[in-house]
């Protein structure tokens, strides 16, 4: 279904994804709540290589997450949208915010992660969950799950 689209609220900030995502989740982290003013995000993740365009200015925020790593989150300093964010302990990558892309529907969450933190109305009830972030062998199930999953 690639090339994905999406974009701030209002407009001024706009990107384009040329390959599927690696995996999509919902993250029921207490950042990923703070960021989201939800019980949980989705995340969209992606290699960076497959972000084909990304235009309009943004500010950054870095705070130490759930996981004790650092993440940078990109937002639109207009509205206030977060759009993308970058987390150190996964280089090359980096997740768009499910709520910003054109066409949300086309979205398939095939995974949950901080389920220890989820309110209980929230869980998606997800095969592949974990109670606290993933690691290397979660991602790697990610990504096979996700691969599947595509057309």
């Amino acid at each position: 279904m690639a090339p994905y689209k999406g974009g701030c609220s209002c407009g001024s900030v706009r990107f384009e994804l040329s390959t599927e995502p690696l995996w999509v989740l919902a993250c029921h982290c207490h950042s990923c709540k703070k960021r989201t003013g939800s019980a949980y995000g989705i995340s969209v993740m992606v290699e960076t290589s497959g972000v084909k365009e990304f235009t309009g200015r943004t500010k950054s925020f870095r705070r130490r997450g759930d996981s004790g790593n650092d993440v940078q989150y990109e937002f639109c300093p207009n509205c206030g949208t977060t759009l993308r964010w970058f987390v150190e302990m996964i280089p090359g990558r980096q997740a768009f915010a499910g709520g910003a892309l054109d066409d949300f529907d086309a979205l398939v969450p095939i995974a949950e992660i901080y389920t220890d933190a989820a309110v209980p109305w929230a869980r998606l009830g997800c095969d592949l969950s974990r109670p606290r972030a993933p690691d290397d062998e979660f991602r790697g199930a990610m990504i096979k799950r996700s691969s599947k999953t595509v057309p």
